[in-house]
């Protein structure tokens, strides 16, 4: 939930975000991530799309038709995003191999194919980075005792994912300890165990805009996180790096 592009204005919402914002805000806490790994992970899982993008037609809408305040015109948002995703990658892949996952977000879900097939040509030939053309709109992963699934979190009460995995993933649900499911659109950091199963909600890098301050929303503190997936014991610690905001 980055959504590169939108923006806030300080006067008016409490706070700036734009593309220079935005880009402060995840170099930063990628940084922070990565300077406070306990070592050198053997793979880094990287969930992306789940709204990377603010807007997603040319009339600066959601996917849905929704107006947005934007910081710039739908196809810089999309070029830029697309570059911006790339730098993030180049940084993370510095540490261990980036798996790409891609989660196609309610404010994206066209976008984020087009991110999905850039990347994918950019690392073509990298034996470090491994992107998955997928137009799913959950996507699983395995590593080692764990079934990890990926999903934004907009289609589906959180309280059903636990049984669509078992359903969707029968052998690898069957042979795994420790299932565990990430989701963002919500924006707020959580934790919930469901039917024997972690479902986690993912926080957002993003800041504020006027829909959200008319309408007196509280939004969580705003914020990267990185969860350790240990091969034989599953969801073994989390890393949380809040915005400092300038």
């Amino acid at each position: 939930d980055f959504h590169w592009g939108k923006y806030g204005w300080e006067d008016e919402v409490g706070e700036r975000y734009d593309f220079e914002e935005a880009k402060r805000r995840l170099v930063t806490t990628t940084n922070e991530i990565i300077g406070r790994l306990p070592g050198r992970p053997e793979k880094i899982i990287l969930a992306t799309g789940s709204d990377w993008f603010h807007v997603d037609t040319d009339l600066n809408t959601t996917t849905r038709g929704t107006s947005m305040d934007s910081c710039a015109t739908p196809a810089n948002i999309l070029i830029t995003g697309c570059k911006m995703a790339r730098e993030h990658v180049d940084m993370l892949r510095q540490v261990a191999p980036i798996d790409i996952v891609f989660m196609p977000g309610n404010h994206d879900r066209h976008s984020a194919y087009a991110l999905m097939l850039y990347l994918s040509a950019v690392y073509e030939n990298c034996e470090d980075v491994t992107v998955e053309i997928s137009p799913a709109v959950r996507n699983y992963r395995t590593y080692g005792n764990t079934l990890i699934g990926f999903t934004h979190g907009d289609k589906m009460n959180k309280n059903k994912l636990p049984a669509v995995m078992a359903s969707e993933k029968a052998s690898d649900w069957g042979l795994s300890t420790c299932r565990v499911w990430f989701t963002g659109h919500l924006h707020h950091q959580q934790l919930h165990e469901i039917g024997g199963t972690y479902v986690i909600i993912l926080p957002s890098l993003a800041g504020h805009d006027r829909y959200h301050h008319r309408a007196g929303f509280i939004l969580a503190k705003a914020g990267l996180a990185a969860h350790i997936i240990d091969k034989e014991h599953g969801l073994a610690g989390s890393l949380f790096i809040p915005v400092v905001t300038e």
